[in-house]
């Protein structure tokens, strides 16, 4: 019919000029990054007798081979009203015709606190105030666009106040500039365009973040920091036993440029070249090697002109060519992962950098499909003044910069809608010693979108503090010692990491 055909070219155009997708299951849409709400996922991959290359996130469905397992579950119900499955069981809005998909979803993240460490501050009630969208669409086999918004409004725990307050930039959620009294407002925006010519290769690009490896941390590549420009590039062979991965990236440090006019200079610009090269021999073992460069192009000098080689997708490459290594431009390495057991996996991490060596080692057991435990040890390098590999005022790999050890465990128990989480990790250093204990008691109203109501306590605990030398961080010395005792109650959609335990 003529209006059914309008109605679908209307929609078309509205995703096109404003780039709305989101979380229906489908080949050219990746899956969320996020730990708490991947234990199926997880566990799947680590039972899977096929080869799987999970280490550069986030997923692309159709790479995972369990598709099923992208929702956080699967409750099998009997029909019920429209209205209790838009907001127990389903996507807020669907449309699914034979030649596109197209779900929304609302982002909620209303939250009310408390922390016994604000005796500082004139106003003690904390709260987080965040409202958005993610959505959807799938174009027949091959194109695919998603996209999300947030606009937050938080009044945060002291530590986090303080840390935020002196960076600038809100944990991995963009600048932030001051709401009411203590508060801050701040808003992030992301969104891809996912193209698959054919069952090798899959093009995307837009704005977003990335992740190397299987652990809790990355030492490689990780989602610490703020969304940032992308185009990337994933290619298989030999049946699926390679997977090569290419990321180009824009990124920019909170430094202004001097402006000639009334208006605020141009932030210092830089690019990235990152690649992947993950080889699986038999389904238990993955090896890969890993290469990322930053180019500065644009700083006090003015445009600096970036080599004909940053564009090459060879690995190492870049390595070879650039000769001035004490700028910390350059970053090598190493990612494994082996299953074990169908129910145990090991993984590791190698990160040269300025002739720094970063490393990682860690497991995750599966003992029941409902429990799974992770424990992991990073090794972090001294990098003050040499660490290139930055955004927005935050890390591109571990969220620490200074020399130290960190111990991390995780336990997870999930039982259809009810979830509870409960981690640890300890942050050794010679002149401080940071602990952040984190338990997390959720219940998953709507498992298509990880809507959740949930009960959460996280401490902060700093012992043997003195203070570091100054870094490129200024939050590092400003709010490394504040200690926090925060207990939160709140409603909240699920579909990103967001680091505090640091």
């Amino acid at each position: 019919m003529n209006w059914v055909n309008t109605f679908k070219n209307r929609i078309i155009l509205l995703g096109i000029n404003f780039l709305i997708p989101f979380f229906a299951i489908s080949q050219n849409l990746n899956i969320p990054l996020n730990h708490t709400f991947s234990i199926e996922l997880n566990r799947a991959i680590t039972a899977s007798d096929q080869i799987i290359h999970s280490s550069f996130k986030p997923l692309l469905a159709r790479d995972s081979k369990n598709a099923d397992k992208v929702d956080a579950l699967r409750i099998v119900k009997s029909e019920r009203s429209w209205l209790a499955k838009r907001l127990f069981r389903e996507h807020f809005i669907k449309l699914d015709s034979a030649n596109f998909k197209l779900t929304i979803d609302p982002i909620v993240n209303f939250e009310l606190g408390v922390d016994d460490q604000l005796d500082n501050r004139d106003n003690p009630k904390l709260y987080k105030n965040i409202r958005g969208f993610s959505a959807r669409l799938q174009f027949g086999e091959k194109v695919a666009l998603e996209s999300t918004f947030r606009e937050n409004q938080a009044v945060l725990p002291y530590y986090l106040h303080e840390r935020t307050r002196l960076s600038g930039v809100a944990f991995g959620q963009g600048r932030v500039k001051t709401f009411k009294d203590s508060g801050f407002d701040f808003a992030k925006a992301s969104a891809y365009l996912s193209v698959s010519p054919n069952d090798r290769v899959n093009i995307q690009f837009g704005t977003g973040k990335h992740f190397v490896g299987e652990g809790h941390r990355s030492l490689l590549l990780s989602d610490v920091a703020f969304n940032s420009p992308f185009l990337r590039i994933n290619t298989n062979w030999f049946k699926g036993k390679l997977q090569y991965q290419n990321l180009y990236t824009l990124h920019q440090d909170l430094n202004r440029l001097e402006s000639t006019t009334k208006s605020e200079g141009l932030f210092e610009r830089k690019q990235a070249a990152t690649h992947f090269l993950e080889f699986s021999p038999h389904y238990k073992f993955n090896v890969a090697l890993f290469e990322s460069t930053i180019f500065p192009s644009l700083d006090t000098s003015g445009n600096i002109p970036v080599g004909v080689n940053y564009r090459v997708p060879v690995i190492f490459l870049n390595t070879l060519l650039e000769s001035d290594k004490a700028k910390g431009n350059n970053k090598v390495g190493l990612n494994v992962n082996y299953r074990l057991l169908e129910t145990i996996q090991l993984y590791g991490q190698l990160a040269l950098q300025s002739g720094n060596v970063n490393y990682q080692v860690g497991t995750k057991v599966f003992p029941y499909k409902n429990i799974m435990f992770q424990a992991e040890f990073n090794k972090i390098s001294n990098q003050n003044g040499s660490n290139l590999f930055t955004h927005y005022s935050e890390s591109l790999a571990h969220p620490v910069y200074y020399e130290s050890s960190e111990v991390i465990g995780i336990a997870q128990f999930q039982h259809k809608r009810i979830l509870t989480r409960a981690a640890a990790n300890v942050i050794l250093n010679g002149n401080v010693d940071i602990t952040v204990i984190d338990f997390r008691q959720s219940f998953i109203v709507n498992p298509a979108f990880n809507f959740t109501l949930q009960l959460g306590v996280q401490m902060r605990i700093v012992e043997n503090f003195d203070a570091i030398p100054q870094s490129k961080s200024s939050f590092e010395t400003g709010a490394l010692a504040l200690q926090s005792n925060f207990i939160y109650f709140g409603l909240s959609t699920n579909l990103e990491n967001i680091y505090t335990n640091y």
